[in-house]
């Protein structure tokens, strides 16, 4: 009996010992375990560059073990079918991050999805023309995607001929794509991203088709080993419910969408937040404005009615000014309705009434014959014309008048002040001028006679004693008909320069006009030794102008300039070297042609040259001073302008500028 109890007590003790020590040798033997890894699925499971195991599904894996006091081995393999194999060969216990629609394997259990992913097709921008067209020519292009992650009818919704591509991992899909072998692939679409943005290559590619599906994973155990499977299930469950699965989704996956959303938000928040801001400032400003402009108007409304008073007193000025001018001033609208005329102008008219009603300047004689002549320059002249006007009484009146645009709707002041008077001392001043010049032409003129007077008179005493013989014929016949045009030339000369000035314009040649003032010129200048007088006349050009009256300028500048060089002679005959020149040129620049008159005489110093076109200016002492003060008016009235350069002493250079006439 003693020993029948000792046999249980034995037996007792054996149970309990295994009982105790059984449970801690499974538990030891579940604590390690051996996990495989295929590292080709960034960033979800991969190697970084220094070959440490790291992603999503390896911090998933690490708060497993810390969850359920497991000690992990992870074991890479470059293929999931080599891992796979490894588990149902028991070498791991293990297999992380396998697509969880993938097909089942006899023994072999999958846990809970451990993450999601989404699937979608991206492609090179070169590309992206070609794979959106909707031309069924264009839609050949090859696309790789990895094994186990599309289905085939999907695939064939892509109408891409079939030009399909399979690889082994998400790896292989980006090489593939960055090294051009595909046109497009079918990936992950967070491992695509990842990839790209740790190569800075984002901005080359573009997600062609976005969320084509979503891919889950999970782990894979063997089906007999019951405790693994129930342990990692019971560690997925309380870790996806926890907040640390959504910190470490942060972590390795980059929400585009909701970063984006944010991003808009922000901005939507900072443009609220200006907008109410500029308002603010706005409002402000609208405030202060209005306070300001309040201020401002009642400044204003005060100096509005000081300048009311002001410009009524102006006015009052203005119209004395007006009335009171010398010279008649009236007021026309553009068809030549007369809104106001001054006391000159009404008592050259006979109206007494300041602001004629209904009252036209055509219907008047004086005014209306002048109107006429500034409609020819299109209702404009900016600088004062000389308009002559004859009238029933055959009297000769002489206006200047002048008139001028006031406004846009083409309102027109006009000045008329009659200068009958003046033009007449003007003409008796010119005429005594003009006398004065054709006496030293006369004189000269008659030694130019006197010549060809001898040569007829020597043949005319040799007619009788010589008039049979032939050689004495021939020669009068060659003679005395040259000396005849000459003396007729001359003659006809002196009656052109002493009639009185045509006032009709024509075309008239440049050469022709220099070489008949030059001949008069040459002319005085003949008893005159050490001037050298030159025709530089090299140009063929014709000006449209009054030929007298021209003519007579370009004179009057070639005697000044003989004037000139002739006292210069008396002062310093006996310092001469050379002859002192004179001469006259003609050139062209762009449309313009240029009269130029150059003498070495005595020349003028500044003040001078600003004072000698004023009337009765003059530096001799028997001058008038009208010579350049008529020249002047002649160009002008021609529509051409007088230039002046001189230097005391030196030189005197005077140009005449006209516009060519090429018609």
């Amino acid at each position: 009996m003693i020993r029948l109890i000792n046999k249980s007590i034995i037996v007792l003790l054996i149970m309990v010992t295994l009982l105790v020590y059984l449970p801690k040798e499974t538990e030891a033997a579940r604590t390690n375990i051996k996990v495989a890894v295929n590292c080709n699925l960034p960033p979800f499971q991969f190697l970084d560059s220094n070959g440490n195991i790291m992603g999503l599904h390896i911090d998933i894996m690490d708060e497993v073990a810390i969850e359920e006091n497991l000690i992990i081995e992870y074991l890479v393999f470059n293929e999931t079918s080599k891992a796979l194999e490894a588990l149902e060969n028991g070498l791991v216990d293990v297999v992380l991050g396998v697509i969880s629609t993938a097909e089942n394997i006899n023994g072999i259990r999958k846990t809970n999805d451990i993450s999601s992913a989404t699937l979608c097709m991206m492609a090179g921008n070169e590309n992206l023309r070609r794979i959106l067209s909707k031309d069924q020519d264009q839609l050949k292009y090859s696309v790789a995607f990895e094994l186990g992650t599309i289905s085939f009818s999907q695939l064939s919704q892509l109408k891409n001929a079939g030009n399909n591509l399979v690889m082994g991992n998400q790896k292989q899909l980006y090489e593939a794509l960055i090294k051009k072998q595909v046109e497009a692939v079918i990936g992950i679409k967070e491992s695509m991203l990842y990839m790209l943005e740790n190569n800075d290559s984002d901005n080359s590619y573009t997600i062609v088709h976005n969320n084509i599906s979503t891919i889950n994973y999970t782990i894979l155990t063997r089906r007999n080993d019951l405790v693994l499977y129930n342990s990692i299930n019971r560690a997925i469950s309380r870790i996806r419910a926890s907040d640390r699965y959504e910190q470490l989704l942060d972590k390795w996956i980059t929400n585009r969408e909701q970063e984006a959303a944010q991003e808009m938000k922000m901005k939507m928040l900072s443009y609220i937040a200006m907008f109410v801001t500029i308002a603010f400032i706005v409002i402000c400003i609208i405030g202060y404005m209005n306070y300001q402009l309040k201020k401002v108007v009642s400044e204003k409304t005060k100096e509005i009615g000081e300048r009311v008073q002001q410009l009524e007193r102006e006015s009052l000025l203005r119209e004395s000014l007006i009335e009171f001018s010398p010279a008649g001033i009236m007021l026309l609208k553009k068809d030549g309705s007369i809104l106001m005329m001054n006391s000159i102008i009404r008592n050259l008219t006979g109206i007494d009434e300041i602001e004629p009603k209904g009252l036209n300047i055509k219907d008047l004689d004086i005014l209306g014959e002048l109107h006429k002549e500034v409609n020819y320059n299109n209702g404009i002249l900016e600088r004062p014309a000389i308009i002559k006007y004859s009238n029933n009484d055959s009297e000769n009146l002489i206006f200047r008048c002048q008139c001028q645009s006031i406004n846009v709707e083409n309102d027109m002041v006009m000045m008329i002040e009659d200068i009958t008077i003046e033009e007449k001392e003007k003409e008796e001043i010119f005429e005594s001028r003009k006398n004065k010049a054709l006496n030293r032409i006369i004189a000269g003129m008659a030694h130019e006679i006197k010549n060809p007077l001898m040569s007829i008179n020597t043949f005319a005493s040799l007619i009788r004693k010589q008039g049979k013989d032939e050689d004495f014929q021939e020669m009068f016949a060659q003679h005395v008909p040259k000396e005849v045009d000459r003396i007729n030339r001359l003659i006809n000369m002196l009656i052109n320069y002493s009639r009185p000035i045509r006032s009709v314009k024509e075309r008239v040649s440049i050469g022709e006009l220099i070489n008949d003032s030059l001949y008069f010129a040459q002319i005085s200048a003949r008893k005159s030794e050490h001037i050298n007088i030159i025709n530089n006349e090299n140009i063929l050009a014709y000006i449209y102008v009054n030929r007298d009256q021209i003519k007579q300028a370009l004179i009057n500048l070639i005697m000044n300039s003989i004037e000139s060089v002739e006292e210069k002679i008396l002062v310093n005959e006996s310092n001469l070297v050379n002859d002192l020149v004179i001469s006259v040129s003609s050139y062209r620049h762009g449309n313009k042609i240029y009269l130029e008159v150059y003498d070495e005489g005595c020349g003028m110093d500044e003040n001078d040259i600003e004072r000698c076109i004023d009337p009765f200016f003059t530096t001799k002492a028997t001058g008038l001073g009208m010579g350049l003060s008529l020249t002047k008016q002649f160009v002008e009235d021609n529509s051409g302008k007088l230039e002046i350069e001189s230097l005391i002493n030196e030189y005197t250079i005077i140009r005449m500028i006209f516009k060519e006439d090429t018609e």
